[in-house]
Formats: C-alpha cells, sequence, structure tokens
C-alpha cells in the first residue's frame, strides 16, 4: 500500500497522462523523474484502483424503438445488434442480461423459463444481485439440447444470484391429463408454482406455433396441433398457447402442460426475447396478452413487426 505522498504524486501523474494526454517522457522532464519511474507509477496507479479503465461496448446496449413499443403498447422495444461472429440466440440473451442487471435490485423474485435462447444467458452475466430464482416451466428437451441443459439454466442463475431457488421438477408436457394432475400435487411442484405468484420480473421466450418455431409443436400429435390450428393459435409463451389476438387459447391440451399460468406473467414485469425472424405475429400476440413488458428482438423482426402491426 503506497503512503499518502506517493499516492498524491500518483494522482497527479495519472491525471496529466489520461486527461492531459500528456507523454510518459513528458511528465519525467516535468517532474524530475525517469520515463520508467513514471511508468511504474502509472501502473501501480492502477493497482491501487486510482486509475480505473472502463470499456463500453455501443453494442451492448441495443438500440431502442420506442415508436414500436408504443404501437405494441409494451414499455420498451430493444432491437439486439449482433456482434461479428455472433448468432440471433446469443446475442437475444446477451441484450436481456443487460436488462436484468438493469432491473433487478436485492432481495427481489425473478422468474426464469426456458428456451433453446434463455439458456444462453448465463454467459453473460458474471453475478446477479442477491435475489430469488423461480423456474416457470419444467424442462423440455429441444433439437440440439437436453432436458439436463434446461434444468441447468435455473441451477446457474441460482448459483449466480446466491437466493432461494425454486426449482420446477417435473417435464413441461406430460403425456396424460392424470400424470399432470398428480404431478401438481407434489409439494417440490406446488411450491415452485406458487412461488411465481410474487414475481418481481420475468424472463420469458417468445415462439410461433409451427415446427421449429415451439418447443411444444413437437410434443403434440397431428390432431392435437390441427386442434390447435382450429382455435386460432399463432403463439407459444412459456408453455401458454395465444391466439393472434392475444387470447389464450383453450384447446384441452393446456392440461397436459406444467408451469405458470397467464395471470402470473400478467403480474409481473416481463421481458421477452423473440427469436423467431419470420413469425411478427406471435410477438404481437404476446404483447396483446400482457405478457410482455419489455421485448428484445432482431432489427429483421423488428421491421416485419411494425409491418405486420400497420396492415392490422
Amino acid at each position: 500500500m503506497a503512503d499518502a505522498r506517493e499516492m498524491a504524486l500518483m494522482v497527479e501523474l495519472a491525471s496529466e497522462h489520461y486527461l492531459q494526454e500528456r507523454s510518459k517522457v513528458e511528465i519525467a522532464q516535468r517532474h524530475g523523474l525517469s520515463r520508467f519511474q513514471v511508468a511504474r507509477l502509472l501502473e501501480a496507479a492502477r493497482e491501487e484502483g486510482i486509475v480505473q479503465i472502463r470499456i463500453v461496448d455501443p453494442l451492448d446496449a441495443g438500440a431502442t424503438h420506442s415508436e414500436l413499443a408504443e404501437a405494441l403498447g409494451i414499455s420498451t422495444v430493444t432491437v439486439a445488434a449482433q456482434r461479428s461472429g455472433e448468432s440471433l440466440r446469443p446475442a437475444l440473451a446477451r441484450h436481456a442480461a443487460a436488462l436484468l442487471q438493469q432491473r433487478l435490485h436485492e432481495g427481489a423474485r425473478l422468474g426464469v423459463a426456458w428456451s433453446r435462447t434463455l439458456m444462453h444467458l448465463p454467459e453473460h452475466l458474471s453475478a446477479l444481485p442477491a435475489v430469488d430464482v423461480v423456474q416457470l416451466v419444467g424442462p423440455l428437451s429441444a433439437p440440439g439440447t437436453t432436458t439436463a441443459a434446461s434444468t441447468g439454466l435455473i441451477h446457474a442463475l441460482g448459483s449466480l444470484a446466491g437466493g432461494q431457488v425454486w426449482p420446477l421438477p417435473t417435464p413441461l408436457i406430460l403425456d396424460s391429463e392424470e400424470v399432470a394432475a398428480s404431478l401438481r400435487g407434489m409439494d417440490e411442484v406446488r411450491a415452485a408454482l406458487e412461488a411465481a405468484d410474487d414475481l418481481d420480473l420475468a424472463v420469458v421466450s417468445i415462439g410461433a406455433w409451427g415446427e421449429g418455431a415451439s418447443t411444444l409443436w413437437g410434443r403434440f400429435s397431428e390432431d392435437e396441433r390441427a386442434r390447435a390450428q382450429a382455435a386460432g393459435v399463432v403463439a407459444e409463451c412459456s408453455g401458454i398457447l395465444l391466439t393472434a389476438e392475444g387470447e389464450v387459447a383453450r384447446t384441452g391440451l393446456e392440461s397436459r402442460v406444467i408451469g405458470v399460468k397467464p395471470e402470473q406473467l400478467r403480474r409481473t414485469r416481463v421481458i421477452g426475447l423473440a427469436p423467431a425472424l419470420a413469425h411478427p405475429e406471435a410477438v404481437v400476440a404476446a404483447a396483446r396478452a400482457g405478457f410482455v413488458d419489455e421485448l428484445v428482438l432482431s432489427e429483421e423482426l423488428a421491421t416485419r413487426v411494425s409491418a405486420h402491426l400497420s396492415k392490422n
């Protein structure tokens, strides 16, 4: 630890070098020091925290789209910029991670769904405030993932936050209503579902209704898909099927799903990620349903959503 006189000298040299842009040689001449002494003191200034270098990546903040947010009737729209070599899903998760760090406060309760996009959240979070974490939907495998990956998300976020974790130890969708009802009666499952009553913030993914765009699509039979189609389903969010008008579709299939309820999502502030580029109708449906307050999507999808709204 440097003494007070040396600290004062570090501050003076650092101010001249970093704020007045004077060279080390010029500073050495002004203070009767060698260039090597100046370099050593500037390095010590960084080690002591006198000099703190902060690099801000403008792409991390994303671009806001206030007109689209107003048209959707939600608080904010963030258009995620992709870094070089970065695919869309990690880019959306990166921007969502930044929003989480801005919105969460110590003692809050965070609800987390699962999707192939949200599984990238821990990659972009070094820490979280001390919050509790609630799993909103049961684990489900998807192309390129396993149920272990979906279960791992909640525990990774819980480790970063350090608060209580309510895992949901059941699949998202069961083979029968009877099995689903039985599992909902388990203490662990009931505790997680009830914990979602008091969320301060939730992060979810918005999927469209179609092959490759919904985590539920592959789990339904052709007859069940046809039933959903007939009911007007265009979107899926945390296992909840939605019509174009934002109504929760009642197809009978929901009795096989274990997860957060529509009213629980509507009671909290929700960050929604929308990876389905070809399905602006899904974004509009989720906004109309009251399932999203802050939206994160790509520039391409933002343009399509605006065009969809202008036609409808």
